[in-house]
């Protein structure tokens, strides 16, 4: 009887185990998950604010007229295709163009101006 409940014992000391190790593998997953995320939003926000930087004119400009994607165009195609080069996935290039909102047009995406869709072809 005694070996009877080591070896049950066991058993589940073995079962406990295997499912500690598998949820903290999920886990880890989920972690690489989030750094990659939160690496492509900081990717993006410094490639935004290098565009703001270096064209404060324009800037200015586009957020009077409500036209920042017609007078940064090039700027903002060439700072999308870097972000692309280096970040994989569809669901990551939300965060360029939130980046674009937040910090190019102070929050107001209307600031971006109609021409923000041929920025992205």
């Amino acid at each position: 009887m005694n070996i009877l409940f080591v070896i049950f014992a066991l058993l589940v000391l073995i079962a406990i185990f295997y499912f500690l190790s598998k949820n903290k593998g999920d886990l880890a997953g989920l972690e690489d998950s989030i750094g990659l995320e939160n690496d492509a939003r900081r990717f993006a926000r410094l490639l935004v604010s290098e565009i703001k930087l270096y064209n404060e004119d324009k800037v200015q400009r586009g957020l009077q007229n409500n036209n920042l994607a017609e007078s940064l165009r090039d700027e903002i195609v060439e700072a999308r295709s870097r972000y692309n080069k280096r970040i994989a996935g569809d669901d990551m290039h939300s965060y360029f163009e939130d980046a674009l909102v937040e910090i190019l047009a102070d929050g107001d995406a209307s600031k971006l101006g109609s021409g923000i869709r041929s920025c992205f072809k």
